[in-house]
């Protein structure tokens, strides 16, 4: 037993030093080569995705060792991801972002595109001496004084310390992060708004805290404003706040921090507000920087061609393994294919993808012809997927457990693992494999679990 496994972990060890000296010979580079630590079973796949290494247009797999499985990437655009210390950090365009928001060892982040219209996110023109609020900001106190304490930036997130003291002579003292005529929106759009906040000191603290989403008319007069609370603490904690819009004559749409306050009541209390965003959709994305004007973050996208042709699976079936993080409900921004495998570089025709719909957890569907059927809902916020398919149906084994059996489904060639140009939801791939045939339910279980 001792030799078994003293093999296995050796065969481990020289799959990440094969991989490491690949990669290092095209021009790629690596990250925690500890996390290529694969099974006994994912070390028997053809193809084999624990993401460790890249470069502009490639994510590296493991296996084949000769990159035929290695993923084309594609994202024109800068993007940040979370980096192994914590920090926020950015990647240039075309690079697959390795996301560590959720351990040691990195997912493949895919996020849809999206802009942040807020044109200052960065604290362009914030200064402490004189006190200065960075450029397009707008403060409206209710009688209470403002003071520009700190400029600085915290885990790769820009910000500003905020003293804000006195006697309030209102009810809200706030500061916005646009004026109310500057980011075009219509009735019916849903924004969600965010910046990250902590606490620095409150000798006298506010009644509350909140943030406030705005529609406004033609002439940047407030339609309406709903008010979202948080409780700030010591640590740089990020808000979100999603609303869709109801009023027809609606034009604008901005995005504010807010303390709440009592008329005559005197306060005294420090905040660092860091990096906001006001973006288009129904859910919050990684952090887009803006210095004077709004930028937008493109799909992340990526293809591998030819599995069937190179072996990777087979004309009688195969088996697809992936494990997601922060397989969360969301409200889709459009109902996508999101990741496939099928028989066409888009994935519409004859095709194997786990999609989102409408609000829930990705789901898994089958495409025949053009025609799709939803066959299983994800349940949990980390899911190990296994699909198999045999030539006339497919199975699917979710966290250990058989979820759906002999769905009918013809096998063609299916050449093309991808995912959709049109993007979807985010998605964290921890990893992702491919066998060329269909795997027994013993191992498939043994695979999810």
């Amino acid at each position: 037993m001792f030799a078994v496994f003293s093999f296995v972990g050796a065969k481990m060890q020289s799959l990440a030093r094969v991989f490491a000296s690949r990669v290092a010979n095209d021009g790629g580079t690596t990250e925690s080569l500890n996390c290529i630590n694969p099974s006994y079973l994912l070390s028997q796949a053809s193809f084999l995705q624990i993401p460790s290494g890249v470069k502009a247009t490639v994510a590296y797999s493991e296996l084949p060792t000769n990159g035929n499985g290695d993923l084309t990437w594609s994202r024109n655009s800068v993007a940040n991801r979370t980096q192994s210390d914590g920090s926020i950090g950015s990647v240039a365009a075309n690079v697959a972002r390795l996301s560590y928001m959720y351990g040691s060892c990195p997912a493949l982040l895919l996020e849809p595109q999206r802009t942040n219209s807020l044109r200052n996110s960065t604290m362009q023109g914030a200064s402490t001496s004189p006190s200065t609020l960075p450029t397009n900001w707008i403060a409206t106190l209710g009688g209470l004084t403002q003071t520009i304490v700190g400029v600085g930036t915290e885990n790769g997130l820009p910000y500003i310390d905020v003293r804000l003291s006195g006697t309030a002579t209102g009810t809200l003292s706030t500061i916005s992060f646009e004026s109310n005529s500057q980011i075009v929106s219509s009735n019916g759009q849903t924004w969600t708004g965010s910046f990250w906040v902590k606490q620095i000191a409150a000798p006298t603290p506010p009644n509350s805290y909140s943030s406030l989403a705005r529609e406004s008319n033609s002439s940047g007069l407030n339609l309406a404003t709903t008010a979202q609370s948080f409780t700030i603490s010591s640590t740089l904690n990020r808000i979100t706040q999603t609303r869709t819009n109801s009023n027809a004559s609606t034009a604008y749409q901005n995005f504010s921090f807010a303390a709440g306050v009592t008329i005559g009541q005197s306060y005294d209390f420090t905040v660092r507000i860091a990096a906001p965003q006001l973006e288009l959709g129904a859910y919050a994305t990684t952090w887009i920087n803006t210095t004077n004007a709004a930028a937008t973050r493109l799909a992340d996208t990526f293809t591998c061609n030819n599995i069937y042709t190179n072996g990777l699976i087979s004309a009688s079936g195969g088996t697809w393994y992936v494990e997601l993080r922060n397989n969360i409900v969301y409200t889709r921004d459009a109902n996508v294919i999101g990741l496939f495998i099928g028989d066409t570089n888009t994935g519409t025709t004859n095709s194997l993808a786990i999609r989102g719909t409408t609000a829930s957890r990705l789901t898994i569907s089958k495409s025949v012809s053009g025609s799709v059927t939803t066959i299983y809902t994800t349940t949990t916020d980390t899911v190990k997927l296994a699909l198999k398919w045999n030539g006339t149906g497919v199975d699917i084994f979710a966290n250990g457990v058989k979820v759906v059996s002999a769905s009918s489904f013809t096998t063609t060639l299916m050449e093309f693992l991808g995912h959709s140009t049109t993007g979807d939801v985010p998605k964290f791939i921890q990893a992702m494999a491919l066998y060329p045939t269909a795997l027994s339910d013993i191992n498939c279980t043994a695979l999810t679990t």
